[in-house]
């Protein structure tokens, strides 16, 4: 049984229900076997392991077997969470990566109906009574896996006005006298959706740009009887590793003529394939010639059949939208990668300097460190005051992160409030990417490129254009309180863009990334450093050093202003061709791993691509140890630098010994015309 849209919010007889962001599935249980079926046929019990377990518990306490109706979630904090979340469960088959990400990431399955108890049917009966036989059967909270939805009778403003405030993608209503319609689409059950979201299916790509890997930008349509409509396209919303699974399903696909009834001219070369990867897109609206505006991706639907996939009509998403609290937040800036340099002077300075200096020595950082350890020891969970009305809730904060140091998420942060003014100019007014570890450094790991939809207002969030995607939002460093919502969401390291949003198109800096090989020890990395430091200065530059946090060395250049992001690279190439042409035995650009020396340094000048970035100076590595990307005085290149010897459980106290040196070193910036 399917909801069909809703328009508006009934009236009497109604009751109405979250509407989960996860994959429906008939869950047919006995004591001995779990079968979890979705809608075209296929069982997914064999990648949630810990549902089945639940529900074969279930079918052992009542002596029966159960046939339930109900979404397979991902769980965030043992909360329901959105669809991204629970993408790259949904794929898996092998057993010991199913049971590693069943830890990492949990799910469970939140029960809405119940159409056999025992040997009694009940799709015939009204939902009241089904509902009551499924409280009979299952309570609310049976266990962390294995749920029964909230349900409000009669009062759908309050669950939508919810639905807003914890971002849901809707709610579902149900006529409380409706019966079970088994496979049909119903307006006895309504979808009520607060934001455009649909099913599109895949017809094509195009061809990649740039640093971008494997494809460009998804083709989309739809089928209308035989007919297949193009839609629009999309390349926003992808990790590396999405861009991967989409082009391995996509390759066997691969045919010569186009899908579409008809298609749009693309920027880059089109590749055609057959319409039956079906994907979940977000989008802000549809334009006045039906296509997608702003879409993003979201996810791979294999729950779903591509002619199954039809275009839904207008639910109440402009109304509650404009009414809800997403609409309060501040205006966001949308900055065009671009645009002239005269988009920096519209930019608010309130906006333009998160966080000053003086801002940072008047941070009552030892209170903020206090209230950190006392919200640990009471839990793990609470309010973070950090002063001038801002706060932030934090929650597991005695949750392991380094499982040998046994430092813990609490540790982490406590270390970024002590070193806040060292390390928020190095972050301000830059896009940062989150590389998430939600159970510490041997949990999973994924990207997170853009905030999600439960985003504190507060968070600084502006809208740029970068290759192959339009306008995207992105998380803006600058003030702690950004600083430390980054790593409540898991992450470690801080990885901030080399370029700032008034200036996307032009990079503050260039990089030089020393990285060894197998059998280069990191003497051989200094020697290198040293090397390369001695071109620097031939072409009377500076340079600031920094330890990568893991195995190799970072050189920065600071550049002077609106040098272009292309500029910014070839300066790393011609300093870094130098140094391999003059030690070809110890140092190489060669950009394939396997046609290097394993004991040669890759020295390597391709990490200035916009939108690339390396571990931001003074942060933590999410590697054993807790190493920290370390900033070195010129002095400290010997043969006996280690650094493992700068980790999370000393760093600190360095830097406020030896003071800001790469912020000092990074002020001052180069003249190129020698290099020229």
């Amino acid at each position: 049984m399917y909801a069909s849209i809703g328009t508006e919010i009934p009236d009497k007889g109604w009751t109405f229900e979250p509407k989960y962001d996860g994959i429906r599935v008939l869950a047919y249980a006995t004591p001995a076997d779990v079968k979890l079926v979705t809608r075209n046929g296929n069982d997914k019990a064999a990648q949630f392991p810990e549902v089945v377990a639940a529900l074969k518990k279930l079918a052992s306490q009542t002596k029966r077997p159960l046939v339930l109706d109900g979404e397979i979630v991902a769980l965030v904090d043992e909360e329901p969470a959105r669809f991204q979340e629970l993408q790259g469960r949904m794929h898996v088959k092998e057993p010991k990566m199913i049971q590693r990400l069943s830890v990492a990431t949990p799910a469970a399955l939140i029960l809405f109906d119940i159409l056999m108890d025992g040997d009694d049917g009940l799709i015939g009966e009204p939902w009241t009574e089904r509902r009551a036989r499924l409280l009979k059967r299952v309570s609310k909270r049976t266990s962390t896996h294995l749920r029964v939805t909230e349900s409000i009778e009669g009062n759908g403003k309050k669950m939508l006005e919810k639905a807003r405030r914890q971002g849901w993608e809707g709610v579902i209503a149900k006529r409380m006298d409706s019966r079970y319609e088994p496979g049909k689409r119903t307006r006895s059950w309504l979808k009520l959706k607060i934001e455009f979201r649909e099913e599109f299916v895949v017809g094509g790509y195009t061809e990649p740009r740039n640093s971008r890997e494997h494809i460009g930008a998804l083709l989309l349509g739809y089928f209308d009887g035989d007919r297949f409509i193009y839609v629009g396209h999309t390349g926003g919303g992808f990790t590396r590793e999405e861009l991967n699974d989409m082009s391995r399903r996509l390759r066997p696909l691969k045919r010569k003529t186009s899908p579409f009834e008809e298609t749009s001219k693309t920027n880059e070369k089109a590749h055609w394939v057959k319409p039956e990867v079906v994907v979940e897109v977000k989008f802000s609206e549809w334009t006045a010639d039906r296509r997608l505006r702003q879409p993003i991706f979201v996810g791979v639907r294999d729950d779903k059949d591509a002619k199954d996939v039809e275009i839904e009509a207008p639910s109440v998403q402009r109304r509650e939208i404009r009414g809800g609290s997403r609409a309060k937040r501040p205006a966001r800036l949308r900055v065009n990668a671009r645009a002239k340099s005269s988009a920096k002077t519209s930019i608010p300075k309130t906006r333009r300097r998160a966080a000053s200096v003086s801002q940072i020595q008047k941070m009552d950082k030892s209170g903020i460190i206090g209230q950190l350890s006392a919200i640990e020891e009471a839990g793990g969970g609470g309010i973070l005051d950090l002063g001038g009305g801002k706060a932030l809730k934090v929650s597991n904060l005695d949750k392991i992160f380094f499982p040998k140091e046994k430092y813990t998420k609490g540790d982490v942060m406590r270390y970024y409030t002590r070193i806040a003014g060292f390390i928020l100019p190095t972050i301000q007014d830059r896009p940062l990417v989150l590389k998430r570890f939600p159970n510490g450094i041997a949990g999973e790991s994924f990207y997170q490129h853009k905030p999600s939809e439960t985003t504190p207002p507060e968070i600084r969030v502006e809208a740029i254009e970068t290759e192959g995607e339009e306008n995207q939002p992105r998380i803006i460093g600058g003030d702690l309180l950004t600083l430390l919502y980054t790593i409540q969401l898991g992450a470690i390291s801080v990885d901030p863009w080399h370029s700032r949003v008034q200036s996307l198109e032009h990079a503050d800096y260039t990089i030089i990334d020393l990285d060894p090989g197998a059998r280069a020890n990191f003497a051989r990395v200094v020697q290198v450093a040293l090397w390369t430091q001695e071109v620097i200065d031939g072409f009377g530059l500076h340079a600031a050093i920094k330890t990568s946090g893991s195995t190799g060395l970072h050189i920065y250049l600071p550049l002077p202003p609106k040098t272009p992001n292309e500029a910014a690279t070839l300066v790393a190439q011609v300093i870094a061709t130098k140094v391999a042409d003059a030690h070809p035995r110890e140092a190489t650009t060669e950009r394939f791993v396997k046609a290097r020396g394993a004991a040669t340094v890759y020295v390597d000048y391709l990490q200035n691509i916009q939108g690339k970035t390396v571990a931001g100076a003074y942060c933590v590595r999410a590697k054993p140890g807790a190493p920290v990307s370390t900033p070195l005085k010129r002095a400290e290149l010997t043969d006996d630098l280690d650094p493992r010897d700068f980790h999370l459980g000393n760093a600190a106290e360095r830097f406020e010994k030896v003071g800001d040196i790469w912020n000092e070193a990074m002020g001052k910036k180069n003249s190129l015309r020698a290099l020229v």
